[in-house]
C-alpha cells in the first residue's frame, strides 16, 4: 500500500496493490478518525491500523460502503471498531471469505488476504442521512446501484465524495444484475451523487479527481450505459482487463437489446 495522502484537509487516501483498491481515513481537528473500506491484504490493512497510530489519531469506526468481500475486511489494529453500514443488503461471513479466496488477484499479489471482519451494524443517525458520531460532518448517500444499500459518504466542509464502486476511472459501470432494474438504479444514483456540488472524488477503485475529473466519469458513466443499453459497442477502455471484459459481456448480454 503507498502512503497515505492528503487529497484534502482531514481526508487521507491509501491506495492498495489490488484492483487499486482505496481506503480513506476522514480525520477531525480533535484527532478522531472514520476509517472508510480498509483494504485489502492483511498487511496492508495492519500498515494503515500502524499508521492510523502513529499520527496519534483516534479511530472510532470502520464504515463498509457495500457488503462486498473487499469492503468488508479487518485487521488486528481495526478489529476492537464498531462497523458501520447502512445495514441492508448483508451477506453471511463465510459467503464472502470464499469470494474472497477465489480472487486470482490476491494470488497474483501473493500476499495474505486481511479476514472478513464482523457484520456492519447500521449506522448511528444524527438526523436523517447525517452520521451521528464525534467528528466532523458526514452525509451517507443510500442507492441501489451496484449493490444493495450500496453507500456514498460526502464530507461537505472539504466537498470530499467516497462514491465507494461508482465513479471509477479503472472500473466500468459494475451493475447488480440480481436488481429489478440495474440500470435505472445505477443512473439514479449518478444522478444523486452528480447533485452533490463535490470538489474531489474518492473512488472505491481508482485515483483520486477534482471536480472536473468527476464531471468527465459521471459522463463516461452515463455514456457506457446508454450503449450498453442500445446494445451499441462502446469504446470505453476501462473494459480493457479480462475481467472487465468478461463483466461487460455479461451486462450486455443481460440488460443489452
Amino acid at each position: 500500500m503507498r502512503d497515505l495522502v492528503e487529497v484534502a484537509p482531514g481526508v487521507h487516501v491509501a491506495t492498495s496493490a489490488v484492483y487499486t483498491t482505496t481506503s480513506t481515513l476522514v480525520v477531525g481537528d480533535d484527532g478522531t478518525c472514520l476509517v472508510v473500506d480498509p483494504a485489502v491484504t492483511a498487511p496492508e490493512v495492519d500498515g494503515l491500523a500502524a499508521a492510523i497510530h502513529a499520527r496519534g489519531w483516534t479511530p472510532v469506526a470502520v464504515w463498509s460502503t457495500h457488503p462486498h468481500w473487499d469492503h468488508v475486511l479487518d485487521g488486528q489494529g481495526l478489529a476492537h471498531l464498531p462497523r458501520w453500514a447502512d445495514g441492508a443488503g448483508a451477506t453471511d461471513r463465510e459467503t464472502l471469505a470464499a469470494e474472497r479466496d477465489a480472487d486470482d488477484e490476491l494470488a497474483r499479489v501473493g500476499e495474505a488476504p486481511a479476514p472478513i471482519a464482523a457484520p456492519a451494524t447500521a449506522y448511528p443517525r444524527r438526523s436523517p442521512g447525517v452520521l451521528d458520531w464525534s467528528g466532523r460532518t458526514v452525509h451517507v448517500l443510500t442507492h441501489c446501484a451496484h449493490a444493495r444499500g450500496h453507500t456514498a459518504l460526502f464530507v461537505p466542509d472539504v466537498g470530499v465524495l467516497m462514491a465507494g464502486d461508482l465513479l471509477s476511472d479503472v472500473e466500468i459501470p459494475l451493475l447488480d444484475l440480481s436488481a429489478d432494474d440495474p440500470v435505472g438504479d445505477y443512473l439514479a444514483a449518478l444522478d444523486l451523487l452528480g447533485s452533490l456540488g463535490a470538489q474531489v472524488v474518492v473512488p472505491g477503485h481508482g485515483r483520486v479527481g477534482g471536480a472536473d475529473e468527476l464531471r468527465r466519469r459521471l459522463t463516461a458513466d452515463r455514456a457506457y450505459l446508454s450503449a450498453l443499453v442500445d446494445g451499441n459497442e462502446t469504446d470505453d477502455d476501462r473494459r480493457a482487463l479480462p475481467w472487465a471484459a468478461a463483466a461487460h459481456a455479461a451486462q450486455r448480454s443481460a440488460v443489452g437489446r
